[in-house]
Formats: C-alpha cells, structure tokens, sequence
C-alpha cells in the first residue's frame, strides 16, 4: 500500500537520483557515529569500508565546508548537505512533494517494509 503511495507522490526520476543519495547520506551519518569510538584510518573493515563509499562525496563537499568544521564531524557536515539536497533541491528540480521525513524515497521504502514485517507482528 505505501510502495503504490510512493510511485504516486515521486516520480521514477526522483526515485533513480534519491536512493544514491540517500544511501550515501546514511553511509556518512554511521561514518561520523563510528569516529567517535574508531579513528578514521583504522584497519577495521566496516571503518575502512565506510571510509572507501564515503571518500569521494566527502572531497566533492570539501568546498562546501566552512572553516571551523574540523575534520571529525566532516562526515556529518557532508550527510547535512546530502539531506539538504534531497529536502530542498531535489524535489524543486524535479518536481515532487517532500512533506516529511518518512515521505522521502529510501526512507518511505523502510518505514513500509518496517510496517509490513515488523510491526504487524506487534500488531497481531
């Protein structure tokens, strides 16, 4: 029922350029959680991995960032601008309501999937 309600409020565009973002707005979020407790150019892998998928949207918001940001919270400098382009930007470019947070594409995709397998169990 929610996946109809998403094909009716973003189009397929909308779709195809939101979920990268997303995924990658997300992978820089858990990248800035994990630096608080690992240093960035560790050997663990899901560190090393993160840091991989992440390295080339972080340079490509390099300019973006001011100053005063050090280098540690740089990650969720990057996932703030990611959000703001999939709040603001994207929706205007395309041509598509964003009423909320869960209305965005990834996020409407897990919060149905979440309904559908989780929480009808607690329901039931």
């Amino acid at each position: 029922m929610i996946g109809n309600l998403l094909a009716q409020s973003a189009p397929a565009l909308g779709i195809l350029v939101d979920l990268p973002l997303g995924v990658l707005m997300w992978a820089a979020v858990l990248r800035f959680v994990l630096t608080i407790f690992i240093n960035a150019d560790s050997r663990i892998l899901p560190m090393r991995m993160l840091v991989s998928f992440t390295g080339a949207v972080m340079t490509v918001t390099r300019p973006l960032k001011p100053v005063w940001i050090i280098d540690r919270i740089a990650p969720l400098h990057t996932a703030f601008v990611l959000l703001i382009i999939r709040y603001y930007l994207l929706p205007l470019i395309i041509s598509y309501d964003v009423l909320s947070f869960g209305n965005m594409p990834l996020e409407s995709m897990v919060l149905s999937v979440y309904f559908d397998f989780v929480a009808s169990d607690w329901l039931a």
